[in-house]
């Protein structure tokens, strides 16, 4: 497996400073020149765009691109898997993605990559919560996440789709992602640079990209008051997220000691097929059922995950003879105080913590509550966090741990 993420920041460092045009073109495309002769092939689709913007800019020879995406509009960032944990649509790079095709095909007139980054924007658009905001559990890289930076991207992907359509959607999905992270001056702002505000074209794409949700192993479900999404797929990232108001689970998946280490976090399981999952879904209840393997171990998980009559029951099984010494199942919820039936109430960006038997716990925040019942006994640990950019900004680490006489947790969320 090769990696690209340090090929990744030249590529940007070069377009941001070919956007600013303040340097000798001639030293630009030198530059570029030796990043060209990397050699990357199109279906590493994220490098190449930038390769095909950057030839745009310094105004060489196009590179073509071909999009490759899902029925619904999602993207692989490598569609052959040469690079490790990138057959997944990661949400901050897949965002970045989108935006580079509709930019490159508004610049140089090709539809086709028009509709394939507003595809993407669609598909974005549909991982928001109920609030227009990100669920952070599915397929983001639990290290590496920062909020600001899906929000920028995401701003960028929105207002360009918005500017593409008119589509009042994409004006509402833009103007919530701009108070969580916009700077004009990041490489997200000199990138919108290159789009007038007001564009001669207006494009329609009827397109509906959850029709399609099984392709990726997961599963959302959403109301007026909250949003729920399940997965099974991911690379150092979540299985479950719950948004109900300010109150939130952000993420949820196995992790190994140290907790304190995201490194051990989440699951690894790249892109489909995902033939043998249990996925059901009506109106009022859904069901998500089958196996993921924990990122850390050699080692595969079982989630059910079942929502009926308004409660979630998140089952997890672990492979029998496989190892999993000090394996926790965590949650990471964002509060203003978390509470325990007989103890003191501990508050965010408190030190108090807690450590002993599972008990039943209720997080709580402007007058929103997420109640967490275990129906397996285990050791619990209730950590404090700083929340910011650190732990996918959440006040509370809930740990419960598996054990060698207990390989089963279920937990009742409501």
């Amino acid at each position: 497996m090769i990696t690209i993420e340090n090929d990744l920041v030249l590529l940007r460092d070069l377009a941001s400073r070919a956007i600013e045009a303040v340097e000798d073109p001639i030293h630009l495309k030198k530059e570029f020149g030796y990043l060209l002769q990397e050699g990357y092939p199109r279906e590493l689709q994220l490098p190449y765009a930038y390769l095909a913007l950057l030839a745009h800019l310094l105004q060489l020879g196009p590179i073509p691109l071909h999009p490759e995406q899902l029925p619904n509009g999602a993207a692989y960032l490598d569609a052959l898997g040469m690079t490790s944990g990138n057959q997944i649509p990661e949400p901050t790079q897949l965002a970045e993605l989108g935006a580079l095709w509709m930019i490159l095909g508004v610049c140089q007139k090709i539809e086709p990559l028009i509709y394939a980054g507003l595809k993407v924007a669609y598909w974005q658009s549909h991982m928001l919560d109920h609030a227009g905001l990100p669920h952070f559990s599915l397929w983001s890289l639990a290290p590496r996440y920062q909020a600001s930076h899906l929000a920028a991207f995401n701003y960028l992907l929105f207002t360009l789709a918005y500017r593409i359509t008119s589509g009042q959607g994409f004006l509402q999905a833009a103007q919530i992602q701009k108070l969580h992270g916009w700077d004009p001056t990041s490489l997200a702002g000199k990138l919108l640079s290159l789009i007038p505000d007001k564009l001669e074209i207006s494009v329609q794409l009827p397109f509906r990209p959850l029709t399609e949700e099984i392709t990726l192993g997961m599963l959302k479900f959403t109301t007026p008051q909250w949003s729920m999404v399940c997965g099974l797929g991911g690379w150092n990232s979540g299985v479950f997220s719950y948004h109900k108001g300010s109150a939130a689970l952000l993420n949820a998946g196995p992790q190994i000691e140290p907790l304190d280490a995201l490194e051990g976090f989440g699951v690894e399981r790249g892109g489909g097929p995902f033939h043998e999952v249990l996925w059901e879904k009506t109106a009022h209840h859904f069901r998500l059922k089958g196996w993921t393997k924990i990122f850390a171990l050699p080692t595969w998980m079982m989630m059910d995950a079942h929502f009926e009559a308004q409660k979630l029951t998140l089952s997890c099984l672990l492979q029998e003879g496989k190892p999993h010494n000090r394996l926790f199942f965590v949650f990471y919820a964002s509060c203003d105080h978390l509470s325990i039936p007989g103890k003191i109430p501990l508050q965010a960006g408190g030190l108090q913590g807690y450590q002993g038997k599972s008990l039943p716990i209720q997080i709580e925040a402007e007058n929103q509550t997420i109640f967490i019942e275990p129906e397996t006994e285990c050791e619990m640990q209730i950590i404090p966090l700083a929340g910011g950019s650190h732990f996918l900004g959440a006040q509370f680490l809930i740990a419960y741990a598996f054990s060698n006489d207990n390989k089963f947790l279920q937990f009742l969320i409501k």
